[in-house]
């Protein structure tokens, strides 16, 4: 397979698979049909449509249903196409670089209709002089046209160059997502970003989409010099007052411009304020200086597992539990390591589920749900997880000791509102295949602090169950928690310095202890947190580049306008000037006007961008930010208005020095 081949299952999206094997049509859980472990891929013949094919699985289906009733029974096949299920989840990432572009391409194509009006009014008289001397209004409008085409055509296979160059750009924009990360995906975390290409489709749509904002913003232009007076225009002086009547159209197009740079400006600082707000608060637990690799034990058979016979149950050998607590006790000998601890999944990974329901009290309609993991006594001080309640587990919780459990405050404070829940007992069951209780209750001997378990945008009601306390028959399929652990090993200084040693010696005790079982996903947790976190803060590098440009094509726009501004109406200038107004004045004048445009594009923009609340929520990721966020909406403005006095600040000044004596005689 290419390098970088990713496998298809939901749980590992995000998983490089290095080696490939048949399964065994021999092993219990295949040949029972414990489970539904096994996702079927199809290609569909040519003019076979999928109503069609899911027609021919229902069939199937009805036939399985009848061969195996006790496993098949209302267990149907849903035909869905493979390239939805892999890239459906980020069409909701993608779609606010997709807004962005647009928002972009639209403060463009303002810039560039202002350009061509200014044009326009500063050519009047030599629109005048050629419809004085034939051209008609449709000769005007294709001049006009053309010129607008010209200028598109190099822009355009300008664009095509570039968008080659955008892809490198694209590579180091996540090269410093790397780094920021410290880690080495970067791009890679872009849905399918290996093949991002520039190909024919595209070049054909940005070809026509540069014709037709060609056409469309040039045609208000054009129209306008078609329409021109030829008395006024060809009045000696008149070319320096009429373009009062029309500074209006420009006035407009410079708050738009502000007004789609605040909606995206508002976009990309919410998502970089909720990033912010998951990277700045612990996620409750210290990841420096710890190291994380992977022992997990085959989950199709073998020595370390069986088949329950006449029952979808699997039977863990007590081996599992003594092979996990002889590697614990060995690795902490290493120098260098301070403590290990072992846990099933790892935060912010994720973790497995349980309902459960509290001993002696009335039973809910509906049992509540909680994140659930095993770990070891020592997990809690390797992580440096605080205790709030109680106690951590330790030795004495074994298999024949009353069950215990630990609790995270959430769940506590939830479940428990009223009353101390230590000493409460919970019965936990079962969800993965079948709804199986647990052989029975755990008593809650501690509250610990949260932890950002499932990701890192929340906190989520968790239990944790020491693994020394585990049944030894579970339902099909959830014996994968036990034979799963993830070690944690914190080291004295930095991990980086440790790492290659403590991982030769892991290495070495798993190999002494079973040679077939290997050691996967080495890691520090720093890495681990930076890779996890690394697609979020791609997206974020690029809306914020492209928020960028966005504030620097806002500018331009500003500083183009009031340029003209102050260019045309030098002759007023200096009539002010002559008449006494003083250097203070005019400048006041200029910025005043640049502030005013600014000030309502500001002010659209903000009635847009809460208009787009129901948009914004569904397709950004936000976390401990709400879309209306007032300290986000405020720092966008005062970043605005700062560009649009930076923008006011040339004009304003070269306004100031225009010579009185000078400006009487410009015609």
């Amino acid at each position: 397979m290419p390098a970088g081949f990713k496998t298809f299952g939901p749980w590992f999206t995000r998983e490089r698979a290095d080696v490939w094997q048949p399964v065994n049509p021999e092993d219990a859980r295949y040949a029972n049909r414990v489970g539904y472990w096994i996702v079927p891929l199809a290609r569909l013949k040519r003019g076979v449509t999928l109503p069609q094919a899911q027609l021919q699985m229902d069939v199937l289906g009805q036939a399985l249903e009848k061969a195996y009733r006790q496993q098949n029974k209302g267990v149907g096949a849903e035909v869905v196409p493979r390239h939805e299920t892999l890239y459906k989840s980020s069409q909701k990432s993608l779609y606010p670089v997709l807004g962005a572009v647009g928002f972009i391409l639209l403060i463009g194509c303002v810039n560039v209709a202002n350009l061509m009006l200014s044009r326009t009014e500063s050519r009047r008289k030599e629109y005048s002089v050629r419809a004085s001397l034939g051209a008609g209004r449709r000769r005007l409008m294709q001049q006009l046209l053309v010129e607008s085409g010209l200028l598109t055509l190099p822009g355009g296979l300008l664009g095509v160059l570039l968008s080659f160059w955008g892809i490198h750009l694209m590579g180091a924009i996540s090269k410093v997502g790397a780094l920021w990360t410290h880690n080495s995906h970067g791009l890679q975390d872009l849905p399918d970003a290996e093949n991002i290409r520039i190909n024919g489709r595209v070049l054909l749509f940005a070809g026509g989409l540069s014709l037709l904002t060609a056409l469309l913003f040039g045609m208000a232009p054009a129209f306008r010099a078609s329409r021109a007076d030829l008395q006024d225009a060809l009045r000696e002086g008149e070319s320096r007052t009429v373009t009062g009547k029309h500074r209006g159209t420009r006035y407009l197009l410079v708050v738009a411009e502000v007004a789609l740079a605040m909606v995206l400006l508002v976009g990309a600082g919410l998502m970089i304020n909720s990033l912010l707000r998951m990277l700045l608060p612990s996620p409750g637990f210290d990841p420096a200086n710890v190291l994380t690799m992977t022992v997990l034990f085959s989950p199709t058979g073998g020595k370390y597992l069986e088949k329950s016979p006449g029952k979808p149950m699997e039977r863990i050998s007590p081996k599992v539990t003594a092979y996990h607590q002889q590697l614990i006790e060995g690795i902490s000998a290493p120098p260098g390591v301070e403590s290990i601890g072992m846990i099933t999944m790892l935060p912010p990974l994720g973790s497995g589920g349980r309902t459960f329901s509290i001993v002696g009290h009335p039973a809910p309609d509906k049992r509540p749900f909680v994140g659930f993991n095993e770990v070891s006594p020592s997990y809690f001080r390797t992580m440096r997880i605080p205790l709030k309640r109680g106690r951590y587990f330790d030795e004495r919780d074994t298999t024949n000791a009353p069950w215990v459990v630990i609790v995270s405050e959430t769940t506590a404070n939830r479940y428990f509102p009223n009353e101390d829940p230590i000493g409460q007992q919970i019965l936990l069951r079962c969800t993965y295949v079948t709804e199986v209780d647990e052989e029975r209750p755990r008593q809650i001997v501690g509250v610990v602090g949260e932890v950002k378990q499932a990701g890192m945008g929340g906190i989520h009601p968790l239990v944790y169950e020491s693994y020394l306390q585990q049944p030894e028959v579970y339902p099909g399929g959830s014996d994968a928690f036990h034979l799963a652990g993830t070690l944690v090993i914190r080291t004295t200084s930095d991990v980086r310095a440790h790492a290659a040693d403590i991982t030769t010696s892991v290495k070495q005790m798993v190999k002494e202890m079973d040679p077939d079982q290997p050691v996967t996903d080495i890691s520090t947790m720093e890495d681990m947190l930076g890779e996890y976190m690394s697609r979020d803060k791609t997206y974020v590098l690029v809306l914020g580049v492209f928020a960028g440009i966005a504030v620097v094509l806002a500018a331009i726009g500003v500083y183009g306008v009031l340029s003209y501004f102050v260019n045309q109406r030098t002759r007023e200038l200096g009539i002010r000037f002559a008449l006494g107004a003083q250097r203070r004045d005019v400048f006041v004048l200029v910025a005043k006007l640049g502030l005013t445009l600014a000030g309502a594009g500001l002010a659209i923009g903000v009635a847009l961008a809460l208009g787009l609340n129901r948009f914004m929520k569904q397709h950004f990721r936000l976390f401990h930010v709400k879309t209306t966020d007032p300290a986000t909406y405020v720092a966008v403005g005062i970043l605005l208005v700062s560009i649009a006095l930076l923008a006011c600040y040339i004009p304003a000044c070269r306004a100031t020095k225009v010579d009185p004596m000078t400006a009487l005689r410009h015609d």
